[in-house]
Order: C-alpha cells, then structure tokens, then sequence
C-alpha cells in the first residue's frame, strides 16, 4: 500500500464522518426526517459489503470509509429509534428497501456457508474466492435496490433532505474510487462500490438541492390550500 492510497483513504473516511455529522445534526434538529429501520438495514448492507471487500483483497484503506459508514449508521439508526420514528416500508415501491436486506441476509447465509465447505476441504481456495466475487456482485447490487426508497422519496419531497451531507458522502466515494485505482488499477471488482455510491450519493443531493425544496414547497402550499378551499368553499 502506497502512502498516497493511505493518505486519500484517511481522507474518504474523514470526508464520509463530516457528512454524518451534519447529517446527525440535522436530524436533531429535525431538519431531516430520517427512518430507524433503512439506517439499520443500511448498516448491516455495509458491514457485509465490507466484509467481502476484504475478502476479495481491499486493504485498510480502502475498508475505513465503508466501517465508518457502517459504524456511523447504527448510530444515526440509534438516534432515530430514540425519537421513535421506527417505520417499516409501506408502499410497494418502498419494499424494495426491505427487499435488498433480505437480500444481504441470504448472502451472508451462503458466504458463511462457502467458508464451513471450505474449512472441511469441500471447497478449494479458488472455488471459495470466486463465490465471494459473486457475492460481492450480489451485495452492490442491493446497494441500488436499497436507494431506490430514498431516491424516490427525495424526488417527491425534496424537504425532508439536505443536499450538503449527500455531496460530501459522494465526494468521499469518489476520493475512495480514486484510491482503488492507484492500488487495484482500474478494471477491478473493487471500484463497483465507490463508484455506483458516488453516484447515487450525488443524485439524492441534486433531488434536494435547494431550489426544488423552495419550489416544492410552494407547490405542496398550493395544493393545500385547493384542497382547503374545495372542503370548505367560501
């Protein structure tokens, strides 16, 4: 590991803790109106991202950003299950969230699975490192459908997020992106996370950037007050 990808991977890290700090911030003050049950699905997706990630040869520095992501999840989860705004997905675009922790649980079955066969001689080392590629694959995949909650829910109600804390968290993907290269070079399974994250980060802060907060509320203010005036007409 060169000191350049330590350096840039201490960055990332440091980049994804300032995003959790305002993003903490905001929720107690209750700018943001952040859900107990997707931060701790989130949580445990990270966690076992990380887990094949290093399996599949990522060092320390590529690994801080994830393990502050996961660490720092459970606390927002924390804080969010203290104010009481535990709720479990109810639309049925919103089930995909509960679709990808199923998901993540099913791969964490068949990655353990893969090292007992391994550990009792029924799987090679080979054999065992290609299904940990393939769960790997399998765990960014859920990444999308688990955004998909809150992508949909920042494009309709753009006033329930902030767009500073996503623009920092995807430039910590990106810093992190950068890092893998400089170590793994650039066709290699291990950029799939900061990449498709930077992305999809970044597309959560220009659903809530402000002008369609404004706008959106004007809009909601709007309706408010046709449906007002057809309930009660003067």
């Amino acid at each position: 590991m060169s000191d350049y990808v330590g350096l840039l991977g201490i960055i990332a890290g440091l980049l994804q803790a300032c995003g959790y700090a305002l993003y903490i911030r905001g929720s107690l003050r209750k700018e943001i109106d952040p859900n107990a049950a997707t931060w701790f699905m989130f949580a445990y997706g990270v966690a076992l991202l990380t887990v094949l990630e290093w399996d599949r040869g990522a060092n320390l520095a590529l690994t801080i950003l994830p393990i502050v992501c996961a660490t720092l999840s459970v606390v927002m989860a924390s804080i969010c299950l203290r104010r009481g705004t535990l709720r479990w997905p109810s639309e049925w675009e919103d089930k995909w969230e509960l679709r990808a922790f199923l998901g993540d649980i099913s791969l964490t079955v068949l990655y353990g699975g893969a090292w007992v066969l391994y550990v009792f001689s029924f799987l090679g080392e080979e054999q065992r490192s290609l299904a940990a590629l393939a769960f790997l694959f399998g765990s960014n995949a859920t990444t999308f459908t688990a955004f998909a909650p809150i992508l949909r829910g920042t494009y309709m109600h753009p006033q329930k997020e902030r767009p500073l804390p996503w623009l920092l968290w995807s430039s910590a993907y990106v810093v992190l992106g950068v890092a893998t290269v400089l170590e793994h070079g650039l066709w290699t399974e291990l950029l799939i996370y900061p990449a498709s994250n930077a992305v999809l980060h970044a597309a959560v802060a220009w659903f809530a950037r402000p002008w369609r907060r404004r706008w959106r509320a004007i809009v909601e203010l709007w309706l408010a007050n046709r449906r007002r005036h057809v309930l009660h007409p003067a």
